[in-house]
């Protein structure tokens, strides 16, 4: 069997098997069914890593420490000066709404560990290092800055980790159907965000960085935005990502990584 085909039908099984079983915890838990959708998400994450026994090739371990940090930082700092402006702003426009530092911390935990770590270890970490074992092509640039990535990635990106956002209104076990504009701007977003995840993961050599922007555009927008509005949240996300791509992503691509 050719390996690209081995390698799509391997980390659909492992897709597939969090769906099924993330619609299962829906219909038996309602609404807090994420918590325990996105435990197995890590355990399948971590499984297929070690399965390969890859962890440096698959994300685990950073190419360099030093250099992850750093930017970490910066982004870090980029969406909390974002986030300040906003609760700001929101006080000035009337919108602000006070929540407990409980709510805060539950929700800090979610969108970081629970949405951005697991996300970026299945997908990025697992899916998107086994498709790049099979699919080789390399492509120059990306987003007009000369930078050489994967055929991997773009596959992933796009059908493993922004399509199936499509299936964020569907759930074959309560019978529930449902498309909107919405979920379409949804996903065409993850995908574009699943490439762009996916790149900085191979400049890194590990899902640290990812993960950090994946849980702070998340907790930015939704956390936030019980503080601040859901509008004004969305805007400070938006920001944020915007400075992000016009300042430094091209620097974090140009720069050199050393061990």
């Amino acid at each position: 069997m050719d390996d690209r085909v081995k390698a799509v039908l391997e980390v659909l099984v492992a897709e597939a098997v969090f769906f099924v079983l993330a619609w299962y915890f829906e219909y038996l838990f309602g609404g807090g069914y994420g918590w325990f959708s996105k435990t197995v998400m890590i355990l399948l994450g971590f499984i297929g890593i070690f399965l390969h026994r890859k962890p440096r090739e698959y994300g685990l371990v950073p190419r360099s420490l030093k250099f992850s940090l750093k930017w970490c930082f910066y982004v870090v700092l980029i969406f909390s000066l974002a986030s300040v402006a906003a609760v700001v702003a929101s006080i000035f426009l009337g919108s602000f709404e006070a929540v407990g530092f409980y709510v805060l911390f539950v929700d800090l935990v979610w969108f970081m560990v629970f949405v951005g770590f697991a996300e970026e270890l299945f997908f990025r970490g697992y899916v998107q290092s086994r498709l790049n074992e099979a699919f080789s092509r390399k492509f120059s640039k990306f987003l007009g800055v000369k930078y050489e990535w994967s055929e991997g990635t773009l596959v992933t990106g796009v059908v493993f980790f922004g399509l199936p956002h499509l299936l964020t209104g569907v759930n074959p076990f309560t019978g529930r159907v449902a498309f909107s504009p919405l979920v379409l701007i949804v996903t065409i977003f993850a995908c574009f965000l699943g490439v762009v995840f996916g790149v900085i993961r191979e400049k890194t050599g590990c899902i640290l960085l990812s993960s950090v922007i994946h849980g702070l555009v998340d907790f930015t927008t939704f956390c936030l935005g019980k503080i601040t509005g859901l509008m004004i949240s969305s805007i400070a996300s938006m920001i944020s990502l915007f400075i992000f791509f016009y300042l430094m992503f091209e620097k974090m691509l140009s720069e050199t990584v050393s061990s």
